[in-house]
């Protein structure tokens, strides 16, 4: 999420929006009044609010026109338009392409930095727009896949280092903070009754006519606390999770080095964060699951890269996923993750060896992720899309355990139940489908619905029987959307190959 400036005025009239405006102040005042409308609809009309952000751009942009080196229109401009792209209830309200937007919006943020290179709220907000493109770069599916990834890698890149770089300002401004603190507490008591009596009269004099008249804006700057060590700490994980994500499905796109520097980068955040949040208890679950995270996703792609074994791959994954900090019984957030983690070690395990050698510990593994969902649904307060994803992650992993049944693995305790694992797939995706609610996840979780009825006919039938038409008419969105959806079934191992020829 952007981070806002904090903004106060002085009392006076809002200007009129038919007024021409003339000063920093007014193009300010006007830009906010816009923000904070949009702020009002999002919930209600998504349509209405991102109307109201674009006005607010438009204005901020007028008046960079007039004033172009005002850094705090510049910066407003930048949030805004991030805000924008990356909101997911204004995401879908966009007209143009995302990337077009996204791309947009960091144009604006390297203006705002040109203007203000230390400035720690847009080199933050600049790190976010550069991962946000890096993502969507990477699930770039066409013929230039690997070149996407590979371009993703080096904003990712680019985005730690300018994290990086607010960390230390922001982390310098901690320091003086607490100095300031320090210093300030050790005044002498009468220094202190006369600051107070001073700035009593300051206060009232700012009752004054004269000053309500200036109606000038001023930018609040607030004092950085571990919080906000602990956040950009937070942040600079989740892009280091993102990039080991690139890496593990695409090994051979990354450079030979990226993985220890990943490594010893990565060691030096944690080490960090440890020491920043020990008088944070409040934040060492959060802090935890986001470790986890990483973690896991480097593990994932040191084993599939030959980096590490599948011994140490899977001490350190269930390691990360056992920490006390991380309360994963009460978690919602972390039974899921830890499922996503199990399915991805299934999946790494299948890339590098679809045989027999690991069947017992994929069958061990999925087993566990099923196992690790089911509580996660029992918890009082799950939101509704939490529900639907616990089902969807269900119902992959009983069609992954069914998919064992077949050659190259043919596990024989999936052959023994591929027809239940199939059955208990298709009811776990109906259940999404029913709970879900994003059309594109309905429309995926009723199609896989239907494959695991299929392969359930198939299995217990006979490969005579199930119908492939009704299948490829199983969506209303088309026989070519539906293909596609079983082409990546086929690639994530969730169909055997060749069985819905």
């Amino acid at each position: 999420m952007p981070k806002p400036k904090s903004f106060s005025k002085q009392t006076k009239a809002k200007p009129k929006r038919e007024q021409k405006l003339d000063t920093t102040d007014e193009f300010l005042s006007t830009g906010v009044e816009f923000e904070d409308a949009a702020g009002k609809w999002r919930a209600g009309d998504a349509a209405k609010s991102i109307r109201f952000f674009q006005r607010a751009v438009d204005v901020y942009d007028q008046g960079l026109q007039k004033f172009p080196q005002n850094i705090d229109l510049a910066y407003n401009k930048a949030r805004v338009q991030l805000e924008i792209a990356t909101h997911p209830i204004l995401v879908d309200q966009l007209r143009r392409p995302l990337r077009e937007a996204l791309q947009e919006a960091l144009a604006s943020h390297q203006y705002a930095l040109q203007l203000d290179p230390d400035n720690p709220d847009t080199l933050f907000n600049t790190s976010q727009v550069l991962t946000a493109i890096a993502e969507l770069m990477a699930s770039d599916e066409g013929d230039d896949a690997a070149s996407s990834e590979a371009e993703a890698l080096k904003l990712l890149r680019e985005a730690l280092e300018l994290r990086s770089k607010c960390f230390d300002i922001q982390e310098r401004k901690y320091r003086e903070f607490l100095e300031q603190e320090r210093v300030a507490n050790e005044q002498d008591e009468d220094i202190g009754c006369e600051t107070t009596t001073a700035a009593t009269d300051l206060t009232r004099g700012s009752d004054s006519g004269d000053v309500e008249e200036v109606g000038e804006w001023f930018n609040v700057v607030e004092p950085v606390t571990r919080d906000t060590l602990i956040d950009t700490l937070l942040a600079q994980l989740g892009t280091l999770t993102t990039l080991c994500s690139i890496m593990s499905s695409s090994p051979g796109v990354a450079p030979e080095h990226t993985f220890p520097w990943v490594e010893e980068f990565s060691t030096t955040l944690l080490e960090k964060m440890q020491t920043i949040s020990r008088e944070q208890p409040d934040r060492l679950q959060e802090i935890a699951l986001a470790r986890a995270n990483l973690v896991s996703a480097l593990l994932e792609a040191g084993y599939k890269s030959g980096k590490i074994d599948v011994e140490t791959y899977k001490r350190e994954r269930d390691a990360a996923f056992s920490a006390a900090e991380l309360q994963l019984d009460r978690s919602i957030e972390g039974l899921i993750a830890n499922a996503r983690s199990l399915l991805a070690f299934n999946s790494a395990l299948t890339d590098v060896d679809n045989g027999d050698a690991q069947s017992t510990l994929r069958w061990n593994v999925l087993t566990a992720s099923i196992a690790n969902l089911k509580p996660a649904s029992a918890i009082q307060g799950i939101s509704q899309d939490d529900l639907a994803t616990t089902h969807l992650l269900r119902g992959d992993a009983s069609l992954l355990l069914c998919a064992m049944a077949f050659p190259p693995t043919s596990h024989q305790t999936a052959m023994n139940t591929a027809e239940q694992n199939a059955k208990n797939a298709e009811v776990y995706y109906r259940n999404a489908s029913r709970l879900t609610q994003h059309q594109e996840e309905r429309d995926i979780s009723s199609l896989k619905s239907a494959v695991a009825q299929y392969l359930q006919v198939r299995y217990s039938q006979g490969e005579a029987h199930g119908d492939l038409g009704n299948l490829l008419n199983a969506s209303p969105r088309g026989q070519a959307w539906v293909i596609s959806q079983l082409e990546d079934m086929v690639a994530e191992n969730l169909v055997p190959q060749g069985l819905l020829n």
